[in-house]
């Protein structure tokens, strides 16, 4: 340009020329914003999965040492106890009581009622009972008293005998039901 009739070799500084429309950087900035919250999240499972991955890698090492210290031998003898303990469980919780029997023969006993003798036969579900009773009436009561129970069958009398002192002597044959009355039962 000239400057009063001579050549400048200066370049001449000039004015840029801005023109704005208003909104045109704004998708830049949400896609600047987007990707650096991408990267932060990225960044942030990273470490998350890493500190995921070393206390699995520490639980992992307590197991082995764990593992390490088990006694084997041990463990098959307490499991091998615990099935004899689960078997001989069935077998006390199904025989033969005859400790409840006679606790039972002997809540239906009447109170006047005094019993000699108890033979049991397991295999014909009989009982023969031999007793002493003052009266009739109370071999009668002994008798309803053992068929109040719903494990006794039958009662039969066989023999009632007098003594000269009044007391009687009466023998009954008591057929039950093993199931019911032989078993222990959890009460």
């Amino acid at each position: 340009m000239e400057q009063g009739g001579t050549i400048s070799l200066l370049p001449v500084s000039r004015r840029k020329l801005e023109i704005s429309v208003p909104g045109e950087n704004l998708p830049f900035y949400y896609g600047g914003a987007l990707l650096l919250l991408v990267l932060l999240i990225f960044t942030g499972l990273k470490f998350y999965t890493s500190s995921l991955v070393s206390q699995l890698a520490e639980i992992e090492n307590e197991i082995n040492t764990i593992e390490t210290q088990r006694d084997k031998k041990f463990e098959k003898e307490v499991l091998l106890l615990n099935k004899q303990f689960s078997l001989v469980g069935n077998v006390l919780q199904n025989h033969l009581v005859w400790s409840n029997v006679l606790i039972s023969i002997q809540s239906l006993a009447e109170p006047q009622s005094q019993l000699k003798s108890v033979l049991g036969d397991v295999t014909k579900n009989k009982l023969e009972i031999t007793g002493l009773a003052p009266s009739f009436t109370t071999v009668a009561k002994q008798i309803a008293a053992l068929l109040s129970n719903e494990a006794i069958i039958d009662v039969s009398l066989n023999k009632v005998s007098s003594f000269s002192t009044g007391v009687l002597e009466y023998n009954m044959l008591v057929i039950f039901d093993k199931n019911k009355f032989l078993l222990n039962q959890e009460k």
